[in-house]
């Protein structure tokens, strides 16, 4: 399995199906270890009263900067893997990876720049079941725009299902 994310850089193929496979196997790597995070932080939370400034400052004050390099360092380890596996499939398509990619890169800055994310406001009032206390709650989150939703799904389903060697050269 190594060998499919790291290895193989200037030959390796991945057909339709394994593609698939590895691509949801890496993407459920990171959402684990997203939610191992969080977990963690919520059981150091509870565990110090329920204070979140409290945990915040004990988890910098125990991991710290070992916790931030390893993180950068798994980061780094999975957009490598994802270059290698989609490299992989473009190559098996039968067209060049490097400036297929560069040119995906490319077109989807133009598209973010083009149609910028959205921010969304929301307030929600809270009101306990006596009556007698509220609280307002604000919340901003900034959304992806639909046509970069639109994009980015295209690309993935164009890698999903265009057969292998449909672009290659027939040698005219």
């Amino acid at each position: 399995m190594l060998k499919v994310y790291f290895g193989e850089w200037g030959s390796g193929r991945l057909q339709r199906l394994q593609y698939f496979g590895y691509y949801v196997l890496l993407m459920f790597i990171m959402v684990l270890l997203i939610a191992g995070i969080v977990f963690s932080m919520g059981a150091v939370e509870n565990m110090s009263g329920g204070d979140i400034a409290a945990t915040q400052q004990a988890m910098m004050e125990k991991l710290g900067l070992p916790m931030v390099i390893g993180m950068v360092i798994f980061m780094i380890a999975m957009v490598i893997a994802e270059v290698n596996i989609l490299a992989k499939r473009i190559r098996d398509m039968g067209l060049p990876p490097v400036w297929t990619i560069l040119g995906l890169i490319g077109l989807s800055i133009l598209v973010n720049i083009l149609f910028p994310g959205q921010e969304v406001v929301g307030t929600a009032v809270v009101q306990t079941v006596d009556g007698n206390t509220t609280a307002a709650i604000a919340a901003k989150e900034t959304t992806q725009s639909l046509v970069v939703q639109v994009y980015d799904a295209v690309v993935f389903l164009c890698l999903l299902f265009i057969p292998s060697d449909t672009f290659k050269s027939k040698g005219y």
